[in-house]
């Protein structure tokens, strides 16, 4: 038997600075059990600065700066409140502005970032707030019933043959595919 090459991903989870976990798991049974699928993952606790007012300052806060330095390409002020209004609409306008370069005819250079949105003309009917509509971008509208359709002209993504729906296997049965 030969080496089978694998696909080898991971997943990084931040919350309010003060904790996170990373590694390959899924937070879910069929990854964490340790009986079904092959996983490894890190988690970190830092709760003193619950007990305060001011924002997070432990490794797991600069872990996630600099998570946001990697895919933004800068840090900014904002950046030390993640939850705030102003945070989110900045993430979104730099988003937004990587997404736009990314899609031109004239792409000459690499981008400054690696986070990309679907600018504002992206519609989701479910009749989430504008704040939630425009956090959670993605080339896909969703009705009220919760069918999934891609967007008019995105269903492929830029300069690939990948299908923003996906497609289902013809091979694999559905419980092993997501």
């Amino acid at each position: 038997m030969g080496y089978t090459p694998s696909q080898i991903r991971s997943f990084g989870v931040v919350g309010h600075g003060t904790e996170g976990i990373v590694g390959s798991a899924n937070i879910n049974q069929r990854s964490m059990a340790g009986s079904r699928d092959s996983e490894i993952a890190m988690g970190g606790y830092q709760p003193y600065h619950l007990a305060t007012r001011q924002p997070a300052q432990g490794q797991i806060h600069g872990f996630r700066m600099a998570l946001w330095y990697e895919h933004l390409g800068m840090l900014d002020d904002v950046f030390w409140r993640p939850e705030s209004l102003e945070c989110v609409q900045k993430v979104n306008r730099m988003a937004e502005k990587y997404w736009d370069m990314y899609s031109s005819d004239d792409l000459q250079q690499d981008l400054p970032g690696h986070l990309l949105i679907k600018g504002p003309q992206l519609a989701f009917r479910t009749g989430a707030p504008n704040f939630w509509r425009r956090s959670c971008s993605y080339p896909i509208d969703i009705a009220r019933d919760g069918v999934v359709m891609e967007l008019p002209g995105m269903k492929h993504f830029p300069d690939t043959q990948a299908r923003v729906l996906g497609t289902k296997s013809d091979y694999l049965p559905s419980i092993l595919t997501s």
